[in-house]
Parts: structure tokens; C-alpha cells; sequence
């Protein structure tokens, strides 16, 4: 499973959008008969990327499409009216520029494309190009030779065709934005990843080739791609823990059959322990408390639905499996203590004085629980049962599971419950 899960994040979707590529270039879909039409391609791909890259603030993937973007640009309008040995300095400095900057990226958070700090890194790439146009000039040259400069014996490195400098950089950017795709999966660091491997493989077939346009403008769809995917992120799942979100849980009840289980739980005493350890240590519960929920057993699927509150959905599951599922759950929270470093607070003349002390420490949660049974009933008569349930749980003293009965279809909502465990 971890295996399945690891190739999923290393392969989706940049490597199926890459392989269709190339699979189009064998079959002969796509061949140099396309002439101006291929190389509009990229600018096209790369247009529409940048405003909507822009509309939905994504700077990093905005300053990744514009790098590649004019990089291509570069090569196909501005090589052709230049001498040989400028277009070899102009090759060479992309080759080495690019992938820095997409490793660079990988390391950014998004800050705004209009803000300070969108402005510094647009100066920054608008510096790079100046450096390369003087690169290209005569009394440059010996400079711009550092950018071909061998490491090893030249043929080692011919089966790329880029430089040395080149190589070496491009295999560290994809070496470090690897593994941090193995650590976690992020739609940007996956499209930076494989519009590294597209860009190469462009460099290599030749940047002014029908094959090379091709690739660039793959490049240019991954990380349009990741914008769009980021986007959806962002509005079906929750930032801190990395749970469904409450707009993805309410999608979900609309896809409920008629047998269904839901569960609502809560931290236990959640403001009392924000009071005591800090608002940090409170979200690191909370992330912990997720990071177990996302593992439930059962089919059972975990939602953020705001605050301290999580629900499960189990699709086709009764309420008495669900029970056994959600109840060691309950314990395996329980028994996951992590450590919280107690926060500062002020001395009695109002000098601030550091605790240092690291706590160990736990939570716990209260579940409750409510099924259809195949019922005819209102889902969101189900949630209120399940909400009644947790109300119930946390009245008999907390760190507890309640079943719920939930309301016949023609009878009213009044419910009895049943306590299958209290601890």
C-alpha cells in the first residue's frame, strides 16, 4: 500500500500527461508537418496558464510558467537573429537557469504576484534575463564559458546535449523536489517535478524543434494543471490538517445511498487545553487527532468539519460495525501522546518569563454515531442524531462512543439511544 501510495504521488498526473507526449510523437499524431502551428502551441499553453495562475494567486506556479514561458520564447524568437556563438551562450544559460529556478521555487510559499515579495522575485527573474543578454556580448565571453565548463570527459555527458553546469542541476532539482514528493504530496512540487523532466527532454530533442515545442508546451500544461488542482485543494480540503473539508463532507452526504453511517467527534475540554498549552500546541492536536482519522479502518472516510469537530462517513456500513471501527480509534487517540513545549507567560511585575518545559501530554475524543439502516430518513436528520449522540457522550463524562437510534421515517424525531461502551 505505502508502495501504491509512493508511485501515486511520483507518477500522477505529470507522468500519464508526459507519456501521452511522447506517445503522440511515436505514433506520428504529431510531426514537424505542423510547422508554425506546434510552435504557437506553448504560447498558447503558456498564456492561458499565467492568467490563471494569476486569478487564482498562485505566484509560485505563476513565476514557473513565465520562466519557462519566455525561456521558449527566447529560444525561438530571439536565437534565429543572433550569431552562432550568442545562440550557444543563449542555450547554455536557459539550460542552467531553469531548473534553478524550479528548484528554487520548490523551497517558496506563495506570497502574492502584486506584493513585495511577488515584486522582488519578478525583479529577480527580470535581472537573470539582463545577465544573460550581457552573457551573450564579446567581452562576456570568457564568463559565459564557465557555463560549458567540464567537470568530467566530455563524453559522460553527451547522451544529454546540455551542458555539464547544466546536467549537474537539473539532477539535483529533481533529486531534492523528489523527495519531497515522497514526504507528501503537493500538486505544485509534482508539476515542478515532471515539467523539469519535460524541459530536459526538450533541451535534448533541440528547444527550436517541433519535439522540443512539444515538450516545453507539456511543461507549460503541468503547471497549468496544478494550478487548477491546487485551486480544488484549496476549497475541498482543510489547510491545518489536511483533512477533506466541510464543503468536500456536505458533497459527500449528497452521494449517500440509502445505508450509511455517520460519525461526529469532538476533542474533549479543546479550549481548556488551548488556555493551558497555547494555540500552537491545540492545532498539533488537532493534526494529530486527523493524521489517526485519516487511517480509520472500515471504508470509512474522515472530514474536517470545523473547530475541534471531525466527521466520518462510512458508505454501506451499519452502525454496529462502524461502532467497532470508530471505538478503537477512540483509543488509539487516546493512547497517542506527543509533547507541548508550555507557552510564555509574565511574572507578577509583568517580566516575561519563559517556560522552557517540555510536557508530554494527550487528548481525547468523544464520538457519537448514527446509521439509516436503509431507512427512508433525511441525511440530515442522520447528522443530528449523530450530533445528539456526541452531546450525549460527552454528558456521560467524555472519552466515550454512543450509538444513536436513528427516527423511523414516520414517526417523529424523538430517539432513544443506547450506550454500547463508556470508559
Amino acid at each position: 500500500m505505502k508502495v501504491a501510495r509512493l508511485l501515486y504521488r511520483l507518477t500522477v498526473p505529470g507522468g500519464i500527461v508526459l507519456l501521452l507526449a511522447f506517445a503522440l510523437l511515436r505514433l506520428g499524431i504529431v510531426n514537424g508537418t505542423e510547422g508554425r502551428q506546434i510552435n504557437l502551441y506553448p504560447a498558447v499553453v503558456f498564456a492561458a496558464g499565467l492568467i490563471l495562475s494569476a486569478v487564482f494567486h498562485r505566484s509560485r506556479l505563476f513565476l514557473a510558467l513565465l520562466v519557462v514561458g519566455v525561456s521558449h520564447a527566447a529560444m525561438v524568437t530571439i536565437a534565429p537573429w543572433i550569431s552562432p556563438e550568442a545562440q550557444r551562450v543563449l542555450s547554455n544559460a536557459i539550460a542552467f537557469l531553469v531548473p534553478l529556478n524550479l528548484l528554487a521555487l520548490s523551497f517558496l510559499q506563495d506570497r502574492g504576484i502584486i506584493s513585495p515579495a511577488g515584486e522582488r522575485r519578478l525583479a529577480c527573474i527580470g535581472l537573470q534575463g539582463v545577465a544573460v543578454a550581457l552573457l551573450m556580448l564579446p567581452r562576456f565571453a570568457a564568463v559565459a564559458a564557465l557555463l560549458s565548463h567540464l567537470f568530467v570527459a566530455r563524453h559522460f555527458s553527451d547522451w544529454s546535449r546540455v551542458p555539464q553546469p547544466a546536467l549537474v542541476v537539473f539532477a539535483l532539482a529533481a533529486g531534492v523536489i523528489s523527495v519531497s514528493l515522497a514526504r507528501r504530496y503537493q500538486a505544485a512540487e509534482s508539476s515542478l517535478f515532471w515539467g523539469l523532466i519535460s524541459i530536459f527532454i526538450a533541451l535534448r530533442a533541440g528547444a527550436t524543434s517541433y519535439q522540443g515545442a512539444l515538450y516545453f508546451g507539456v511543461a507549460g500544461l503541468l503547471f497549468t494543471i496544478a494550478v487548477l488542482e491546487t485551486s480544488h485543494s484549496m476549497a475541498f480540503r482543510d489547510e491545518l490538517t489536511r483533512l477533506p473539508s466541510r464543503r468536500a463532507f456536505n458533497e459527500a452526504l449528497l452521494k449517500l445511498e440509502n445505508s450509511y453511517t455517520i460519525a461526529m467527534l469532538d476533542v474533549d475540554h479543546f479550549k481548556r487545553f488551548n488556555d493551558t498549552y497555547g494555540h500552537a500546541a491545540g492545532d498539533q492536536a488537532l493534526r494529530l487527532v486527523a493524521s489517526r482519522l485519516a487511517h480509520v479502518t472500515g471504508g470509512g472516510k474522515a472530514y474536517r468539519y470545523g473547530g475541534e469537530e471531525f466527521a466520518v462517513v462510512f458508505p454501506g456500513i451499519p452502525a454496529e460495525e462502524a461502532f467497532t471501527y470508530l471505538d478503537r480509534m477512540r483509543r488509539l487517540i487516546e493512547q497517542s501522546r506527543f509533547v507541548v513545549r508550555a507557552p510564555d507567560r509574565r511574572g507578577p511585575k509583568g517580566k516575561k518569563k519563559s517556560r522552557h518545559d517540555k510536557t508530554e501530554t494527550n487528548v481525547t475524543v468523544s464520538v457519537g454515531i448514527a446509521a439509516s439502516h436503509g431507512n427512508q430518513v433525511a441525511v440530515d436528520q442522520i447528522l443530528r442524531s449523530a450530533d445528539q449522540a456526541l452531546y450525549k457522550a460527552k454528558a456521560k463524562g467524555r472519552n466515550c462512543t454512543v450509538v444513536a437510534r436513528p427516527p423511523k421515517p414516520k414517526k417523529s424525531a424523538d430517539f432513544s439511544m443506547r450506550i454500547l461502551q463508556v470508559e
